[in-house]
Formats: structure tokens, sequence, C-alpha cells
């Protein structure tokens, strides 16, 4: 009887302490979750107004291909804050972007001054920006305009249908606070007016009304030197950790980079100048708040990590996103790390992905702003500002010596007007890359200024940089490795190559001529290039042994003028590159 009984209130014994235990694991799981919010950011970069604009996404061993188009950016956003609210009732998603969203842009945003890619950030709720460095070419102050919804001046253009377009056109405000850390006015040696290094943003929990503030810094990659002129440029880590600092006196703790500097994630390693930036500022600081890293310039793929911080960079032109999931705790004031999961993910074409977006309102939006933009610039397209000697066709196809009829015509221009209106230029280069499709002939053998912009859709500046001999004869080497993908195109200058057998080097270059005296290795040449390869891009790193002294404008603007003035233009010869 007694055994009995003690059975029988261990087991009830039992019962009470399992109730209790699941009573207590509710309890604190319940405590916990009202300590935390959950939160998600999602970011994009280096939208160059490729509204429409599709290709390849290269995403470390995977590439999506007709990635991009901005209504379906929209979509994919709108759709990644509404399953993860699924998953996390009452958490809060934030949009943010990390610079170069205009500039460089095909002829249905650029010819409106960009203000339908404007138009479409605000249609993404992208709410916090840094400034990249094309946000520069028609000044910040008119960007900054125009970000706030006004209609920019158009005192310094030509095309009096492009003038009414953009005084016509509903540039909207879109609400997006503009950062930007580390760039001075020489004049005045403060952050540009209008700008901020920093945004503090609320984050609140709609069923407990606690919050955790998280702070935004905005940076620029200091290597460049076409903007320089007017502003200083302040070490991105050194910026970082002074702003960093600053935030946590006053009690900020969840603390995200906006950088307009890049990554690169190949073969699993993520390297590139904002990874650099983060080593250097765990050396100035090794206690700093940095949470997370949004990328941009390098148009590169980049997911990955560096000292617990994830550092993401979704290409360009809208070809994907960048996304981090996580919690935001009430007592620490800070993200919890254990929580963070971060990911670059594409933007699929509806071949690859049928998703409709019925339940994404910026889908439609964006397809509107789309089809009303198409609709305005089509008079410029159409309009006529040369011709084609026979009306033939001018190919971008590189030749077996890799040179290109259109690209050959674009440096042509480049070299002749830029010294006709006052610039002193001795040669002329840009590569293949920049060249996208042939020049066109209507039927009657006229050319457009829609061909033109399809041609030279990235709106580069020309800046002209003094090298000497020997470093043009090192850039024209530099074509010939073998990790070289793009070739140079050159006006003004010729040359000789024949097949190398060491070393990484497929081809060796001799016969050096500028304009048909052979180059003196001592002698200091002025090339006109664009700001992209000024700077080392695509390999091409002897450009940064020289100093830009000049800048001969927008290429688009160069090619247009030489068309007036010299139709009908003649097919070029392909003959600057011979091989021996």
């Amino acid at each position: 009887m007694f055994k009995g009984r003690f059975f029988k209130g261990a087991v009830l014994l039992g019962l009470f302490l399992a109730s209790f235990l699941a009573f207590k694991q509710e309890v604190l799981a319940k405590s916990n979750s009202n300590q935390e919010i959950p939160v998600q950011l999602l970011g994009v970069n280096d939208l160059h107004g490729g509204l429409q604009t599709n290709g390849k996404f290269v995403m470390d061993q995977v590439t999506v291909n007709n990635a991009g188009g901005l209504a379906r950016l929209g979509g994919y956003l709108d759709q990644e804050e509404q399953n993860f609210k699924i998953l996390h009732p009452g958490g809060v998603t934030l949009r943010v972007q990390s610079g170069d969203m205009v500039g460089a842009s095909p002829a249905n945003s650029a010819l409106l001054d960009d203000g339908p890619t404007l138009a479409a950030l605000h249609a993404m709720r992208v709410k916090v920006g840094v400034l990249g460095n094309h946000e520069f070419d028609h000044g910040i102050d008119q960007y900054l305009r125009e970000v706030d919804g006004v209609t920019p001046s158009t005192d310094y253009l030509n095309n009096p249908l492009q003038i009414q377009a953009i005084q016509q056109y509903p540039f909207v405000n879109t609400g997006m606070k503009m950062l930007i850390a580390n760039v001075l006015d020489k004049r005045t040696h403060q952050i540009p007016v209008g700008y901020r290094p920093y945004t503090i943003q609320k984050v609140t929990d709609p069923k407990t009304n606690q919050s955790v503030r998280v702070g935004y810094i905005g940076i620029l990659n200091t290597n460049l030197p076409g903007i320089a002129k007017k502003y200083q440029f302040l070490d991105e880590a050194q910026t970082i950790a002074k702003y960093d600092n600053l935030l946590r006196g006053k009690g900020v703790k969840a603390i995200v980079v906006l950088g307009h500097t890049g990554a690169v994630t190949q073969d699993g390693q993520t390297t590139g100048d904002a990874v650099n930036d983060l080593k250097k500022l765990k050396q100035i600081d090794p206690n700093n708040s940095v949470d997370i890293f949004f990328a941009g310039h390098s148009h590169q793929y980049a997911d990955g990590w560096v000292d617990g911080i994830p550092v993401l960079q979704a290409g360009f032109q809208g070809k994907g996103f960048s996304e981090v999931t996580g919690s935001l705790n009430f007592q620490t004031q800070d993200f919890d790390h254990r929580t963070l999961n971060a990911t670059v993910k594409p933007v699929y074409s509806a071949a690859n992905d049928p998703a409709s977006f019925k339940k994404s309102l910026a889908f439609y939006e964006i397809t509107n702003i789309i089809n009303d933009a198409n609709q305005r610039v089509a008079p410029i397209i159409n309009t006529k500002v040369g011709s084609i000697a026979g009306g033939q066709t001018i190919s971008n196809e590189l030749s077996n010596n890799k040179e290109s009829q259109a690209a050959y015509v674009v440096v042509d221009a480049q070299r002749k007007i830029a010294n006709q209106q006052g610039h002193s230029t001795d040669i002329a280069i840009t590569s293949n890359d920049s060249i996208r499709s042939d020049m066109t002939a209507q039927g009657d053998g006229s050319v457009t200024l829609g061909t033109l912009y399809n041609m030279q859709p990235y709106g580069n500046s020309q800046p002209i940089v003094e090298l000497t001999g020997q470093d043009i004869i090192e850039l024209l080497n530099e074509q010939y490795t073998k990790s070289q993908l793009y070739f140079l195109q050159l006006s003004g200058l010729t040359y000789h190559f024949k097949a190398a057998s060491e070393g990484g080097q497929l081809a060796t270059v001799s016969n050096v001529q500028v304009d048909g005296k052979p180059i003196d290795q001592n002698v200091k040449y002025h090339v006109l290039t664009n700001d992209y390869l000024s700077t080392g891009g695509d390999g091409y790193l002897a450009f940064t042994k020289g100093k830009i002294v000049d800048n001969a404008g927008q290429d688009i603007d160069l090619l247009t003028a030489y068309l007036q003035a010299n139709s009908p233009i003649q097919v070029p010869q392909l003959d600057r590159k011979i091989q021996d």
C-alpha cells in the first residue's frame, strides 16, 4: 500500500515538474521574444539608371542570365519583405542603397536626368543612401535637389527637346537621407551642404513600443581623382572609426556602413577595398561596433564575412540585391550577432522565374514609371544627329587583332572634338567594353541620338591623363596578359605586336608610334580616356602612374558633336594594331 502511494506520488511530482519546466521555457521564450525584434535590411547598389537593363550576373560559381530590370527588382524586394513578415510577424524591414543610383545610365533615364530612376527608388521605399562617384557627374548639389523632388538645372544642355523633357518631368521627393562622411568641400572644409556623415533611425516594436536606434555611416572610395578637384577625401577606415565612436557615445550600438567601395567574392574568398577598410578599422579600434557593410562601386558579386561582419555587393544595374536578417536586442541596443544571416540574391528574368508580383505595389509603380519615361524620351531618341557614308553599319565586333570599327569612331571623335574645344590631347583610348553596340543607320543613312546612347550608355566623363611614353608601352602590353578580357581601342597611336612565350604575357608590343612618329619613352603625353579606365579599371593599372590634368566632358557629347560636324562619316579601317 505504501509502495503504491509512493509510486503515485512520484508520478504526480514528475508530471508537476515537467509541466513547470514547460511553463518556464514558455515564459523564457516569451521573455526573449519581448527582448528582441526581428529586422530585415534590403540593399541595392550601382543601379546606374538601368530601368530595363538586363544581362549576366556572375555570383562566384553561379551565373544568372538575363538578370535585372528595376520593376522586377522592386517586385523581389516587396516579395522578400512579405515572406519575412510571414515568418516574423511584427518584424521591421529597412531599405538602403550604397551609391551610384544614377549616372552612366541608358537613354530612358539619362535623357531625363535620371528622374525615372529616382522615382523607382521612391517606389522601392529606399530610405537611406550614400553618394557614389557618379552622383557627382552633374554636381552633388543638383543631385540633392533631384532627390528632394526639385527639377534640376538644364543650363549645361544644348538639346532643346531634352531641356523641355526634363523641365516637364514630375520629379518626386524620394525621402532618402543622403550620407557622405569622408568627403569635404575644399572651400569650407565641411561636409557638403545638405549631406550628413551619419543618420540614426529608430526601429520600434509595434506591440510593445520598445525601440532600438540604428546608426548608418556613409563613405565613398577615395581613389577617385576625377572628382578630387573640388573635394577632399578622408581615409575610409579612419572615418568609419570616428563616427562609430561618436555614435556609441550617443548610445547607438547597432551600426551599418553604406560604403561605395568595392568587394568581390571569388572561389569563396571575399577581397577588395571594403574588406581592407574593415581590417584597418579593426586595427584602429578592435572594439568597434560596426555590424553590417553594404558595398558598391566595383560592380561585382560579394557575399562574405570579415571579422564577423557581413560584406555584401549585388553586382550592378539591378541584377541582384542584398539581404540581411536578424534581431535587434532591446537590452543591449545592438544586433544579436548570433541571429545575423546575410545573402545576395539575383533578380531573375520572367523567363527564369514567372513570378507575377501580384502583391507588389513597387512592381506596378515602376512598370508605369518606365513606360512613361520611354514615351517622354522617344522624340529625343529619334533625333537625327548625323549620317554614315553609304548608310552602312559600323560594326562593334572585334577583329582578330581586337579592333572595333565602332570604337574607332568613338576615340577619333573624342580626340578631334577635345582638341577643337581647347583640350590638349595626343591620344584617345577606350576599351571595347565601353562601346556596347554597333553604330547603325536609318534607311536614309542617318544616325539618331538613340543609337549613340545605345553605343555609350555609361555616360562616362573623359579625363585627360598625363603619361610617359614608357607608361603607354606598359599600358599596351597590359592588353595581352592571360587574365585580360577587354582590349584597348586607339586614336593617334599605332603599334606592332607578336606572340610571346614567357610568363603570363600572351604577346608583346613594339614599334609604337604617336601621330606617325616613334614614341619617346621619356616624353609625357596627354591621353584622353574614360573615368573608369583612368583609375586602373579592367586591370589597366598603368593609368594610375599618371596624373589627371584636364577633363574633356561627357563621352556622348563629344560623339554627338563629331557627327554633327563631320557627317557623313566613313567606316574606319582596322589598321592600328599590326601583328608581326
